[in-house]
């Protein structure tokens, strides 16, 4: 992980900690060798569906230096360890199991939940919001890069998610992905995504999507008074903007953040849009 990273000037812990259901999800923690820098508000990390931690090396890089970071890996991803001996079906990966999950994590690692900015991405971000909406989540403010208020899969994929999972590889490597080559105007996101399908465990793919396909995010976002900044890119054909705005309209500190690219939120050029954002929010 240094190695990925560069030999950032912080301290990597990674480890298996435990969440609800008896899963255990990795979760990364870089703490800074600055004492100033380590003793900011930790960042929770969660990053997007099946997300790997390769594409957020040019943020991570930088701000493992400023920021003590939680990257939490989300169930579905082949780190996750579930309970031994039982049949995970669709209900163990459905968006209030991920809500779940974050709330049990914070406890694990003995976070003041109330000091936390949350930083996360797509279905990262949906639990999150969903969570605070629901009052099962806190935090100092959230920065959410592209949340989906529903998961609105193409028609043609629906029939694939009843075929066995040993499918999944060859309709990932060549429907799957060419599809995405033809939809992504930018063409490191189609890297990122070209990544995470060759690593996603394909059985828990298949019932993640099984899951969220129904899911939408709650309607009434009042009840969130913290700062919530949602950041979305008009070049990200991958996740609605018009949603985004959306959901920017209805929460009571609410503000819509554009960036040039979805690939520049994995930058470390974010850092001073964050930065900012933080400086006019929290006073």
């Amino acid at each position: 992980m240094a190695e990925l990273l560069g030999h950032p000037n912080c301290t990597i812990e990674d480890q298996l900690i435990d969440a609800a259901d008896g899963f255990q999800l990795r979760v990364i923690t870089f703490t800074p060798t600055d004492a100033k820098a380590a003793a900011r508000a930790p960042v929770m990390l969660v990053p997007g569906w099946t997300s790997v931690i390769e594409g957020w090396e040019p943020l991570l890089r930088k701000w493992t230096q400023q920021r003590l970071i939680h990257y939490i890996e989300t169930r579905e991803k082949v780190t996750a360890n579930p309970p031994e001996g039982r049949k995970l079906t669709k209900h163990d990966f459905t968006m209030d199991k991920n809500i779940a999950d974050l709330a049990k994590v914070a406890e694990s690692l003995e976070t003041n939940m109330n000091e936390v900015d949350w930083f996360a991405s797509s279905l990262g971000a949906s639990a999150v919001l969903d969570g605070l909406a629901k009052g099962e989540l806190q935090g100092r403010s959230a920065f959410m890069l592209a949340p989906n208020t529903e998961f609105k899969f193409p028609l043609w994929t629906i029939p694939f998610t009843w075929l066995p999972w040993w499918f999944y590889p060859p309709v990932l490597r060549y429907i799957l992905t060419p599809y995405l080559k033809w939809k992504l105007k930018e063409e490191k996101q189609f890297i990122r995504y070209r990544r995470t399908l060759r690593n996603a465990h394909v059985y828990r793919l298949k019932r993640s999507v099984q899951a969220n396909k129904k899911f939408k995010l709650a309607e009434d976002l009042s009840n969130i008074h913290i700062p919530v900044a949602i950041c979305v890119a008009s070049s990200d054909v991958m996740h609605a903007e018009g949603a985004a705005h959306n959901i920017a309209a209805k929460l009571p500190k609410g503000e819509l953040v554009e960036v040039p690219s979805n690939q520049y939120a994995h930058e470390a050029e974010v850092i001073s849009d964050i930065d900012e954002w933080l400086a006019r929010n929290l006073q």
